[in-house]
């Protein structure tokens, strides 16, 4: 026997032993109440002090066994072992079943033929009750029931009259068959105590297993995190300095050099965010916003992004036009759709990709996105939508995304309550559909470009970053928009220039991570008290630790990703400068817009 074995089998004796012990009280007390009924008639009838002394033995027995129980309750779990409880319960039942059994030897020939029936009639009653208890632990019914049905049963044949002849057979059958059951009985509890200690130790396992899960998890975010915010640094700065070239240089060959530089760098930026989605589901810092939303408007912008993508790959991109108005989130919906048709055409190499939307059932809108790509094996179509899985991509092409599309997709639709449906064929293609609520023309929101100034020239503007190369390349590039930039590493230092420059900044730009483990959040909120006015400020960061965003949505600032979309930060500064000190009244206007760095 394994070591595992006997630690199972001690655990099992052991419970055995317990519940024996919980159920003496009851069997030792009925035994006893048992014996005075019997020791009542006898002396009624007989007047025989004997019966009194065979009582008063059995009581003493009685009170030795319900102490010893008490001993147990008290000290039994840690003082003994159950193989020592067991045999300890086990004597106290041989000698209550010898007492039983001296009746017949004492008042056998002194009872009338309807009191030996009565006695019997008890008897029988113990041996039942005896046997249900030897379910529990049979060496109890051994001991009690054995020695006491068989004396009674051979007083019975061994009387020569023909009716105790029969009750005496009777008897010895009565105690085969409970005996049989008993034994029965106790390797089915055996069983079942035993399932149970099996359960447990697989919940243990399950418990454990868990906490390491939980632990790895714990451990990939904070390496996705700590990575992440160390790779977008120089990947953040790398975008500025594109987008300040692309300002200044208008050589076509020149040009065409900084254009693969900026494909490059958004192929990076779109597998960073990839994680950042990610990151921002399990903090649960994305809120599902619902508006009133033209379709058509989404899909001119999802058309002018993959248009080129699909043109190069020999497909069309079809987008079927209307004026359809659904009810939804603005960003989420678009990211939907965004990694739908990304996914449709990785995995499409002729034919089409084509996205749709029409007039469901009652108030609701059928939106579809289908391609004629290899399609997804039926055992596959679960797992298509766990992190990091891709299909046909076993060299890991880092073109082909790294396996997060279909995940988001599936957590933003839990997010904002749709369901997702997909139907695939293989060597035929996929359909992702889902079902939205019909909005209202009257209730959309047109971007209003005209309402706002679309020059930021003389917008003041402080950058506070720890990183030279990273101030650096904002003071380029908001300096060729014609801002006015001020430049600091810390909150200390920011107050120095302002304190000098005699002006307060009208928006704040500041990294989260400091020197000295200073906080963006902290030189914010220090600059804004020593000006007294809640100044518009927004959070860079690269971390993308759920516990850290958390952590800026609590602040109430405004968050964006490193590296930051040029187009997003230009519409940031316009939206700041035509709503000054943080009234954004319109912030739905442009979250499209905003929300482009994360995608």
């Amino acid at each position: 026997m394994s070591h595992i074995e006997t630690e199972l089998h001690q655990s099992v004796l052991e419970e055995q032993v317990r519940l024996i012990y919980r159920q003496g009280p009851v069997l030792i007390l009925g035994a006893l109440l048992c014996g005075a009924v019997v020791v009542f008639f006898q002396y009624r009838h007989t007047g025989d002090t004997l019966a009194l002394w065979w009582l008063a033995a059995f009581a003493l027995v009685t009170v030795l066994r319900l102490w010893r129980l008490a001993v147990y309750f008290r000290y039994g779990e840690t003082h003994g072992s159950a193989q020592w409880w067991g045999r300890v319960f086990w004597a106290g039942t041989f000698v209550g079943g010898l007492i039983w059994s001296s009746w017949p030897l004492l008042f056998y020939d002194q009872m009338s033929r309807e009191a030996l029936m009565m006695v019997s009639t008890i008897v029988a009653g113990l041996i039942a009750i005896s046997a249900s208890s030897g379910a529990i632990y049979f060496p109890a019914f051994q001991s009690f029931s054995v020695p006491m049905a068989l004396s009674f049963a051979s007083a019975h044949i061994v009387s020569g009259q023909e009716s105790m002849v029969l009750i005496g057979l009777l008897m010895l059958c009565f105690l085969a068959v409970s005996y049989y059951f008993a034994l029965r009985g106790q390797q089915q509890f055996r069983e079942l105590i035993r399932a149970r200690f099996d359960n447990s130790e697989l919940m243990r396992k399950l418990e454990s297993e868990k906490l390491v899960a939980e632990r790895a998890v714990i451990a990939k975010n904070r390496f996705l995190a700590s990575a992440s915010h160390d790779l977008r640094q120089p990947l953040h700065a790398l975008r500025l300095f594109i987008g300040t070239l692309r300002n200044r240089e208008r050589d076509p060959g020149q040009l065409q050099i900084i254009d693969d530089m900026e494909k490059s760098a958004d192929a990076l930026t779109s597998l960073f965010n990839s994680l950042l989605d990610m990151s921002r589901l399990d903090a649960e810092t994305i809120e599902f916003s619902p508006e009133h939303l033209c379709v058509g408007e989404i899909f001119d912008r999802l058309r002018a992004q993959f248009g080129a993508q699909a043109k190069d790959k020999g497909l069309a991109l079809g987008f079927e036009d209307n004026d359809l108005v659904c009810y939804s989130d603005p960003v989420l919906l678009e990211r939907v759709l965004r990694n739908l048709v990304v996914n449709a055409l990785q995995y499409t190499e002729k034919g089409e990709v084509r996205v749709s939307c029409e007039a469901g059932e009652g108030e609701m809108l059928l939106m579809s996105v289908t391609d004629t790509g290899i399609g997804i094996p039926e055992e596959f179509r679960d797992e298509v939508f766990n992190e990091f899985v891709q299909l046909g991509n076993e060299e890991r092409d880092r073109d082909k995304g790294l396996g997060l599309g279909l995940s988001i997709v599936s957590k933003l639709c839990g997010l904002m309550g749709v369901e997702l449906v997909m139907n695939s064929d293989v060597n035929t293609g996929t359909t992702f559909r889902m079902l939205l609520p019909r909005g209202e023309s009257a209730l959309t929101r047109t971007a209003q470009a005209s309402a706002r100034p679309l020059s930021v020239s003389g917008f003041r503007v402080m950058v506070i970053d720890d990183e030279a190369q990273v101030r650096q390349s904002m003071r380029y590039l908001l300096e060729e928009w014609g801002c006015d930039v001020q430049l600091a590493e810390s909150a200390r230092d920011a107050l120095k220039i302002v304190a000098l420059s005699n002006s307060w900044p009208s928006l704040i730009i500041s990294d989260y991570r400091l020197r000295g483990k200073q906080r963006g959040i902290d030189a914010v909120f220090a600059i804004r008290e020593a000006a007294d006015t809640p100044i518009p400020a927004v959070i860079i960061t690269g971390d993308t630790s759920p516990e850290r965003l958390r952590e800026v949505k609590r602040s109430g600032l405004e968050l964006l990703h490193k590296p930051i979309d040029v187009a997003a930060l230009r519409a940031l500064l316009v939206n700041h400068r035509a709503e000054p000190h943080g009234q954004r009244k319109a912030r739905a206007d442009t979250r499209e817009t905003l929300a482009a760095e994360a995608g």
